[in-house]
């Protein structure tokens, strides 16, 4: 990168590319995340923010990632609206690429706690996703259902949050969707939602049913796997079991906060955990 950058300067294409590699390696593999976004950030200094380049609406979600992955929620929100309204100008709703866009963003706004916004965004985005054919239209429906269940237990609807993420994965199974990723993250919003119907001892089997869709061979993202410590103390905490999820909470705080950041959501909710796990007088 370097030596590209001294002798072709960084207008290059070369030194472009090997920026791009270095940042997306970074964001993957590394715990160097604020690395990452600066790396994006600087690429988007150079090239701009104009979606006519076919790689610009990629370079921006890749930078809206690494603002989350540091928990920078609201930038990482807006990052995904705003390139979602550009793409919006050249193509219609129902393109994939708009779709990819903007199912990303309700889970930001989950992570934000702005429950109601997100069920309003992943229904739109379920409901055009019908439109637009496989694999997009059904990658994007299972993103956003994902973010819709977990939307509707934060607002005290776990009944229907638990049939949206119970639909959702029986129709990947009819489908033999083998995206395990995808799996992973419906099977803890529907943990979500059965733990907070008191429905602990399942919430644990639907975690344990995630990891185990989980193939790390596969899917390289080394701190997604450890959001499943925050349903498994979750559950743990419902059966009474505090030491085992003041553990879990430990290990899901420490791990996450070297991967993604201290700030990231997930990190807040596994601390939210360990204060009631240690704390008896804790809401």
């Amino acid at each position: 990168m370097a030596e590209a950058e001294s002798r072709l300067g960084d207008g290059h294409r070369a030194t472009q590319l090997a920026l791009h590699h270095l940042s997306v390696a970074l964001l993957l593999h590394t715990s160097h995340m604020a690395e990452a976004e600066a790396g994006f950030r600087r690429l988007r200094s150079i090239r701009g923010r104009t979606v006519t380049d076919r790689a610009t609406p990629s370079l921006l979600r890749l930078h809206a990632t690494s603002l989350s992955r540091l928990g920078r929620h609201e930038e990482a929100a807006r990052e995904y609206e705003a390139v979602g309204d550009q793409l919006g100008e050249l193509v219609d709703e129902l393109s994939s690429a708009w779709l990819g866009v903007r199912a990303l963003r309700a889970p930001e706004l989950c992570h934000l706690r702005r429950f109601a916004e997100a069920e309003a965004d992943a229904r739109a985005i379920i409901e055009r996703s019908v439109f637009t054919r496989a694999p997009t239209g059904l990658f994007v429906r299972w993103i956003a259902t994902h973010a819709l269940s977990y939307a509707l237990t934060g607002q005290g609807r776990p009944k229907e949050a638990e049939s949206a993420a119970r639909q959702a994965l029986a129709a990947m199974r009819a489908r033999q969707d083998d995206r395990g990723d995808l799996v992973f993250s419906l099977e803890l919003s529907l943990a979500h939602a059965l733990s907070a119907q008191g429905r602990y001892a399942e919430a644990l089997d639907c975690v344990t049913g995630a990891r185990r869709a989980y193939n790390p061979a596969l899917y390289v993202d080394a701190a997604e796997v450890h959001t499943a410590g925050i349903p498994e103390a979750e559950a743990l905490l419902g059966l009474e079991r505090q030491d085992e999820a003041a553990r879990v909470a430990r290990d899901t705080i420490a791990a996450l906060t070297e991967l993604f950041s201290p700030e990231h959501a997930c990190v807040r909710d596994a601390r939210e955990l360990l204060e009631r796990a240690t704390n008896p007088t804790a809401p």
